[in-house]
């Protein structure tokens, strides 16, 4: 197959890229060419701004595909966007959205006809612009597909943390300090490595004519919050010590680092993947969270043999003054 990825560089879609590539696609990539990440030899890269519609047009009007894969597509003028330049010059098209188009789960598993209310910005630009790819399958203008991803991370990610751009979870580990976990660890999540989000989307691509106009969960295995850390702990040869606070005292002591918390982390999610198994059965769990932690310790970890240091003292000192603001 012919196939463009609109990003191919970023947190998921690289693990796509490559594996695509390795199948034999004829694989194209387009995005701003600010993202340091190497790609296979024949993967084309083409510089273009996905902001700027002419850049988009140009794309494609200069060659037709068997699919287009859009990782970077945030809100509805970016979707119109696409509909736009691609109705017509398209075999299949799969915008990558979210789980955070549900908001608060209303009843378990949460499967894909669940009701969509997103309290968070980000998942209600994600919902309008899944609503318009949608409508135009139905309208015949475009085969599209909606995947609803939920915490996806790579090698290179962030080690998980209930709070966002939180570099001190490996530090706190091996000090021995205790983690900041919400509502006691006990709510259900799902963490997924993107080499085994890459295999459910390449099985989407093969069957366009099953998938058009659907929208697939794929998600990780089921683990709770409690499980997420004594599996980080794991991986780095030491044991997860954790201090729980409710919520929404964190919420309002980082306000600046807790919007994955307050978008849906603070709720128990558990979602069901049976609908996209369904259609790629080869799609599952091979990554676990503890694995998935090994591998960002081989990666760009830090090393087991020297004391630990803290990459950011001030985010330390402000969690160690919350627990014990929570313990007394």
């Amino acid at each position: 197959m012919t196939i463009l990825i609109i990003g191919g560089t970023g947190q998921i879609s690289t693990s796509l890229t490559y594996r695509l590539h390795a199948e034999g696609h004829d694989v194209s990539t387009l995005n701003r060419g600010r993202t340091s990440v190497d790609v296979p030899s024949g993967v084309r890269c083409l510089r273009g701004d996905r902001e700027r519609q002419d850049d988009l047009d140009k794309v494609a009007s200069e060659r037709s595909y068997d699919a287009v894969i859009d990782f970077v597509c945030w809100n509805t003028a970016h979707a119109h966007g696409d509909i736009s330049a691609f109705s017509g010059r398209c075999g299949h098209f799969i915008y990558i959205s979210t789980a955070w188009v549900y908001g608060p789960p209303k009843r378990f598993p949460v499967t894909e006809d669940h009701p969509r209310t997103p309290v968070e910005e980000y998942g209600r630009n994600k919902l309008g612009a899944e609503e318009l790819f949608l409508q135009a399958a139905y309208d015949g203008r475009l085969s599209a597909s909606a995947v609803r991803f939920h915490a996806t991370y790579n090698d290179y990610s962030e080690w998980p943390s209930v709070l966002a751009n939180d570099p001190t979870i490996p530090y706190r580990l091996r000090a021995g300090k205790p983690i900041l976990v919400h509502d006691r660890g006990v709510l259900p999540t799902h963490f997924l490595h993107a080499d085994d989000a890459a295999v459910a989307l390449s099985g989407l691509l093969r069957h366009p004519e099953n998938s058009c106009g659907e929208a697939y969960n794929v998600v990780g295995d089921s683990l709770t919050w409690d499980g997420v850390f004594r599996s980080a702990a794991r991986a780095l040869g030491t044991e997860a010590r954790l201090s729980s606070a409710p919520a929404e005292s964190i919420i309002d002591a980082f306000p600046e680092r807790t919007w994955p918390l307050n978008g849906v982390h603070q709720y128990a999610m558990s979602f069901s993947n049976a609908k996209v198994q369904d259609l790629v059965p080869e799609f599952r769990v091979t990554i676990d969270t503890e694995e998935g932690c090994r591998r960002r310790l081989a990666k760009s970890g830090p090393s087991t043999d020297r004391p630990p240091e803290d990459p950011d003292p001030e985010l330390t000192a402000r969690i160690d003054a919350l627990q014990l603001r929570s313990a007394r």
